[in-house]
């Protein structure tokens, strides 16, 4: 076809140097991990020419089984090492005791649906990839919009066998980013592999809106479990937050959607755990307020049906299990 430059597929794509990241490791293999996954690259003058191409390709695939449904009831959840850098289980005191003994209980079950990143710009960048540009030695310049340009060179030059000095990204302008431009995703690294193959010549790639649900991050959906105890005066006596959530078996990402319930509200008896079900999904990643979002409007759902259990203004509830020192900490 008239204006296209190349092809890369899973078949012909130049190897990385480092894979570790099964995120970011595109056409590394010929399995497909989840739904929206790259499976090739088209190359051309224009983007329409480029898109034209990429309708003309005919894929065939071996079908396999696939598992992506989230459900309290699965027995492969597990406990994951940590929830996005925070412990993934506390517990202080004795919280079945005294959930037995309250005056007061709350027991309800809440779920969250999946969240999108889509920010007004989506994610583009611009790669050059140069072979004898200093000394005999590949030169790399991302133009990129990213909250995080020395995340993403520490990220990516290894991944292509680089020093991190024969990297360069640069990012004047960002359209909207809220935790999804805050780390590489695999679109950066289909540019640059596209440079690569393409001797010298800049290559520009701008996500589509549909790319977008699949390839920069999502908020995990929740399955929250959450029980109150509370005397008749309305003083929490003891408080879980248990947590179901999902992420990719490729690569693991686990939301803290139960961290600030260990630091909301005063009460002697509390425990949280977050436990995860590896899918066949694409991987989960920061989107704005990582886990307060999600994990606060259960417990607070939580609270406002205590305040109407125990008879008390939802505020006036709130006000009297307001902690005098941070619950974590105990300062």
């Amino acid at each position: 076809l008239q204006g296209v430059v190349a092809v890369i597929t899973v078949f012909d794509a130049p190897r990385l140097a480092d894979t570790e990241d099964r995120e970011l490791s595109v056409l590394q293999d010929p399995a497909v991990h989840f739904r929206g996954q790259f499976i090739g690259a088209v190359i051309a003058e224009t983007p329409e020419t480029a898109r034209h191409a990429a309708g003309l390709v005919q894929v065939e695939y071996d079908e396999l089984p696939h598992d992506c449904e989230l459900r309290a009831d699965r027995d492969d959840l597990y406990a994951p090492e940590d929830v996005n850098g925070f412990a993934t289980d506390t517990t202080d005191g004795d919280v079945e005791s005294a959930f037995v003994a309250a005056d007061v209980t709350i027991d309800q079950t809440y779920t969250t649906p999946l969240e999108h990143n889509n920010p007004m710009e989506p994610h583009a960048c611009i790669a050059i990839w140069e072979d004898d540009a200093e000394g005999g030695r590949a030169c790399v310049t991302l133009y990129d919009s990213t909250q995080g340009v020395h995340v993403v060179r520490e990220t990516l030059a290894p991944m292509f066998g680089l020093e991190l000095e024969q990297m360069r990204v640069v990012a004047p302008h960002v359209g909207g980013g809220f935790g999804s431009k805050g780390s590489p995703h695999a679109h950066n690294v289909l540019a640059i592999l596209a440079a690569r193959r393409t001797a010298g010549r800049p290559v520009k790639f701008a996500l589509t809106r549909q790319q977008m649900f699949a390839i920069v991050g999502y908020r995990t959906s929740t399955i929250q479990h959450l029980r109150l105890g509370a005397n008749s005066h309305g003083l929490l006596t003891a408080m879980s937050h248990d947590v179901i959530e999902q992420t990719s078996k490729i690569k693991e990402y686990a939301e803290q959607t139960a961290v600030a319930t260990r630091i909301m509200y005063a009460t002697p008896n509390r425990s949280t755990s977050h436990r995860v079900a590896a899918l066949d999904v694409a991987v989960p990643f920061w989107m704005r307020a990582p886990g307060e979002t999600p994990g606060m409007y259960a417990v607070e759902v939580a609270m406002d049906e205590l305040a109407v259990a125990c008879g008390l203004d939802p505020i006036e509830l709130r006000v009297r299990n307001e902690p005098e020192v941070d619950p974590e900490s105990g300062k």
